[in-house]
């Protein structure tokens, strides 16, 4: 197996640990049994637990990535609707990918450094809004309003139903779009 497809199956197998034990039983012998590996071969691609977790938090940004990427090829690549295609890309992400984001909270909370993958996705995403037609201050509303529903879904205290969901996420598709005055 290719050394990308095995330091993949046990990433793979890190998010399984983590959406089914939650984030305080990710060790490295869990992942190694998961995988089916040694946790010699699990030390081979990861030398410490921190490091699984950060390339995890990292190909759960490069995942969403990828969704924002389709959005905006499918809106034909025009930069004029990258936040449309965000505002898709958030309410199209795969459901395990926010279980397990949910589930590496704890991991998150207690450990900053576990963060630079979304503190890099941020910085690069905001510095992007100045270049939406709608401004870069309408641009931060839209995408904090999504951050704070992906957040209340993640913590399982969203009252929002499915019918509430797609009423926002119409309005915030117009406020992708087009300015308010």
């Amino acid at each position: 197996m290719a050394k990308e497809s095995v330091r993949g199956s046990i990433l793979g197998a890190a998010e399984r640990v983590v959406r089914e034990r939650g984030a305080s039983h990710v060790t490295l012998d869990a992942v190694a049994e998961a995988a089916g590996l040694s946790k010699g071969g699990v030390l081979y691609h990861f030398q410490t637990k921190e490091a699984m977790l950060v390339a995890l938090v990292q190909r759960m940004v490069d995942t969403f990535r990828e969704v924002y990427a389709d959005a905006q090829a499918r809106m034909g690549d025009d930069p004029a609707r990258s936040l449309e295609a965000f505002v898709e890309a958030v309410f199209g992400m795969d459901e395990s990918l926010g279980h397990a984001s949910c589930a590496l909270l704890p991991a998150l909370a207690s450990n900053p450094a576990l963060l630079e993958p979304l503190r890099g996705f941020y910085r690069h995403h905001f510095a992007q809004l100045g270049n939406t037609p709608v401004g870069w201050d309408q641009a931060a509303v839209v995408t904090l309003a999504l951050d704070g529903m992906w957040l209340l879904e993640m913590l399982g205290i969203s009252p929002l139903t499915d019918k509430d969901e797609r009423r926002i996420q119409k309005l915030l598709t117009r406020m992708a779009t087009a300015p308010i005055h």
